[in-house]
């Protein structure tokens, strides 16, 4: 540490706060401190690598890479509500693009007893920090699936796909528009993916278009308009968030379109957006609140031996039909 401290410039409290995460400091400061440590190769002995952390301090750590969207509004309300029926403490942690900024060694640091990773890819240099410390990790809706070995808790995204596509084509459509995420995420593959299957056993050589677009609710008019010139109405819409489909409500009001009449629009979240929609929107739920919960509870299984290594669990979807679909009426 008082390597670190002469080479920095500073301090050996001022060092000390930096490498804990705890105190108040410049955040250029800190984020100095931690590369030099990072470059000296410090390690923290507090508890020394290799060695399991015996402690339990009650404390599990939510890592997202944003916060006050609907789907992560929804994803702190139920790890919250599931820690403390539990008797965790819940700490918030931001990921930031930032290489200085390196929450498992602040986890660690906190001998957290577990953390739940939302959206995030992890590093194998940061799920080997955790490692180290015997800080068990669970993945929430992960975004690929590459770290299969890891525990995780999702949705049963291609079965919702599969009844957004069910429920367009027994309405009597026959031309149809998939809204795709990019990037390309696994759960978004899968929601395609069910989609098209269930369109195309029910409607043989059906026509399906691909719309590509952010993971957010931009004004879609410009994707749309090739698509509207090449393709007569009325069409089925499936987008594969929420926030997409109230992009196609932009987009359908730009152009003059109604919604349910010329473009029937499902979503997948059933986040509050949906129903503040007008119309209401068509959308398969994932139970966002029941699986920040459930990977609470993971934590606690992982940290007893009671879950198997490598588990998945998926909780089930459910299409909730509102007013932005209607039955086909062709011209």
């Amino acid at each position: 540490m008082a390597d670190v401290a002469s080479a920095a410039g500073v301090s050996l409290s001022t060092v000390s706060r930096a490498l804990s995460g705890r105190g108040d400091l410049p955040g250029e400061t800190r984020s100095r401190i931690q590369l030099v440590a990072r470059d000296l190769g410090y390690q923290r002995a507090a508890t020394p690598r290799g060695r399991p952390s015996t402690s339990d301090p009650r404390m599990i750590e939510l890592v997202l890479g944003v916060f006050d969207d609907p789907w992560t509004d929804e994803v702190v309300s139920g790890a919250r509500s599931a820690a403390a029926r539990l008797g965790y403490d819940l700490v918030l942690t931001a990921e930031r693009d930032d290489p200085a900024d390196d929450w498992p060694t602040r986890a660690a640091a906190r001998k957290s007893g577990g953390v739940i990773l939302g959206l995030i890819r992890p590093t194998q240099t940061q799920l080997a920090r955790l490692r180290d410390f015997n800080i068990p990790v669970v993945l929430l809706d992960p975004r690929s699936g590459s770290h299969r070995e890891l525990e995780s808790v999702g949705t049963t995204d291609e079965a919702g796909g599969h009844d957004a596509g069910a429920h367009l084509a027994d309405l009597g459509f026959v031309r149809f528009m998939v809204v795709v995420g990019d990037p390309p995420f696994r759960f978004g593959r899968a929601r395609e993916a069910g989609f098209r299957a269930a369109v195309l056993e029910r409607v043989p050589g059906a026509e399906i278009r691909t719309v590509r677009a952010s993971w957010t609710d931009a004004d879609l008019a410009a994707a749309l308009r090739p698509v509207l010139r090449q393709t007569p109405l009325p069409i089925g819409v499936f987008a594969c968030n929420d926030a997409m489909a109230a992009g196609v409500y932009r987009a359908a009001a730009t152009l003059g379109l109604r919604i349910p009449q010329d473009l029937s629009v499902i979503g997948f979240d059933d986040t509050p957006l949906a129903a503040s929609l007008a119309p209401p929107l068509t959308t398969v739920r994932q139970p966002i609140r029941e699986m920040a919960a459930r990977s609470v509870e993971f934590i606690r299984e992982l940290r007893s031996g009671a879950a198997r290594p490598g588990e998945r669990i998926e909780l089930p979807t459910k299409l909730i039909v509102r007013g932005s679909t209607c039955a086909a009426v062709r011209p």
